[in-house]
């Protein structure tokens, strides 16, 4: 049974004035590099206003997330985003049996930990304005409010997001339905899911039986 989309949970939430003693530019805190992919469990939600010493005001909800599976975005040579490689190695079937299979190695692993994470994304400016309403143990991720028109998210929620280079600041955010692991809705850059679970699994879809029994690739998420 899908939602009905309605973000006045968010629209509803206290908002934090801060007063920016500089020009507010979110590059400032957007490190060089390919950003990560996670999916993570909603526990928080804050809503911030900013206003720079040129009296530019940018609003923002800041979601605090318990983050999951983690990955370093990828992308090819010429700049389009491709799958991350989500563990060294792979395991591929030798024979008819399913229990029959060897481990093979598949090259440096995109996979982060969750303190790898912490040591890329978070900037210590940012944290100051966020720890006061964030719950332990989580990461707090920003967007701005102009991207999430008719977003519904709430506490509990799974999300996967994509973050703007080494930043807190939130480049997409979609969030997963269940077993199924699809993306139902979404905002902020191309569709979380339409680069990584909905591409695999078509991806899956269009290889012929005979080679899909012969690779596992599903428990990669697993390794």
């Amino acid at each position: 049974m899908s939602r009905l989309y309605d973000n006045t949970p968010l629209t509803n939430l206290p908002q934090n004035n801060i007063n920016w003693p500089s020009v507010w530019n979110e590059d400032t805190w957007i490190s060089k590099g390919e950003g990560v992919i996670l999916e993570a469990c909603i526990k928080g939600k804050s809503k911030i206003a900013v206003t720079d010493t040129s009296n530019k005001r940018v609003k923002y909800f800041v979601f605090h997330v318990q983050p999951g599976r983690v990955h370093r975005r990828k992308f090819d040579p010429n700049g389009k985003e491709i799958e991350p490689n989500f563990s060294e190695t792979t395991k591929v079937m030798t024979g008819y049996l399913n229990s029959s299979y060897k481990t093979e190695a598949k090259g440096k692993t995109d996979k982060l930990t969750e303190q790898e994470l912490t040591d890329l994304i978070v900037k210590q400016d940012l944290k100051k304005i966020t720890e006061k309403t964030a719950p332990n143990n989580t990461l707090s991720l920003w967007i701005q409010e102009s991207q999430l028109d008719k977003m519904d998210l709430d506490n509990d929620d799974i999300v996967r997001i994509k973050t703007s280079g080494y930043s807190p600041f939130i480049f997409s955010i979609g969030r997963v339905e269940g077993q199924s692991a699809t993306v139902s809705n979404f905002a902020g850059g191309e569709q979380v899911g339409g680069s990584w679970t909905d591409k695999i699994m078509a991806m899956k879809s269009s290889v012929p039986q005979d080679v899909e029994d012969n690779e596992i690739g599903d428990d990669e998420w697993d390794d």
